[in-house]
Parts: C-alpha cells; structure tokens; sequence
C-alpha cells in the first residue's frame, strides 16, 4: 500500500514539474527522444489525436518488445493517414514520409524478412498480459476500489503546493 502511495506521489510531481517546464515558455519542454523524436508531428494532427502518445508509448517499449511499438507506430501513422489522406497540412506528408521510415528501418525485422501482420493481435494481447502481470495491475485495481468502498479514497486531490 506504502509503495503504490509512494509511486502516486512521483507520478503527480513528475507531471507538475512537466507543467511547470512546458508553461515557463518556448524551449523548455520536455524534447522527445527515440521515435517520437525522430519525426516531428504537426500541430494539425496533434491537437485532434493522441499520435504523440502512442508514438511515446511504442518508443518506451521498443526495447522489450519490437513488434508492439512496429504496431503502435503502424497505427500512429494510419490516424494520420486519415486524418489527412491527402498530406494537404503543414508538415503532414514529412512526418507520415518519416514515421513510415522508422517503421521500415527501425522497427521491421532486421533479418530483412517479411513482416507477419497475421499475428499482430496476438501480439498485442500476449504484450498486454504481461503488462499486467509485471505491474499488477489488477490488484492495483482492487486495491482502489477497496479505498472507494472504504471512503478513504478521493478522486479530489485538491492544490498542491
């Protein structure tokens, strides 16, 4: 119980130190790394979609599992694909033209083989089965809502200072 406080604690400190660099101006965001950084998604996809995030979230896990970030990058670049099916937006075609490169390049299998899609689903459940095994999930789950049964645990986190 100790521990999930303690990890909650970080979570919200880190996303308010985020905040605080991402409002101190120009310059000072966060600058993405890995995937994300690789190519630079417009402002036009950017604001309707989540493509930053599943573009993070492949890059975190690119390491431990190549085929669900080739997966996740393949669907970044399909919303923008219909989004914009003509690239006519400002810097459209140059991040669809460099998301489909490192999907070939980075994320395709290095042995120069064909990639599978036929087992793509397969991928994505065995990935996520062990995800929450590996972070327990489910008992983080139970153990919220045990807190909510309880009351002693509030969706209103109020000011922090």
């Amino acid at each position: 119980m100790a521990r999930v406080y303690t990890n909650w604690e970080r979570l919200v400190r880190a996303t308010l130190e985020r905040e605080q660099l991402r409002n101190a101006g120009p310059g000072h965001e966060r600058r993405p790394s890995g995937i994300s950084g690789a190519v630079q998604l417009p402002p036009s996809l950017g604001r309707a979609t989540n493509i930053d995030a599943i573009l993070q979230a492949a890059d975190e896990i690119q390491a431990e599992n190549p085929h669900v970030a080739r997966i996740l990058c393949e669907q970044a670049y399909g919303m923008a694909q219909n989004l914009d099916p003509n690239s006519e937006g400002r810097g459209v075609l140059q991040f669809k033209t460099g998301l489909m490169s490192v999907i070939k390049q980075k994320l395709a299998k290095r042995d120069g083989g064909r990639i599978d899609r036929n087992r793509d689903i397969e991928h994505l459940w065995e990935f996520y089965q062990l995800y929450k095994r590996r972070h327990r999930v489910e008992d983080i789950q139970r153990e919220e809502q045990r807190w909510r049964e309880s009351g002693t645990f509030s969706t209103n986190l109020g000011e922090y200072g």
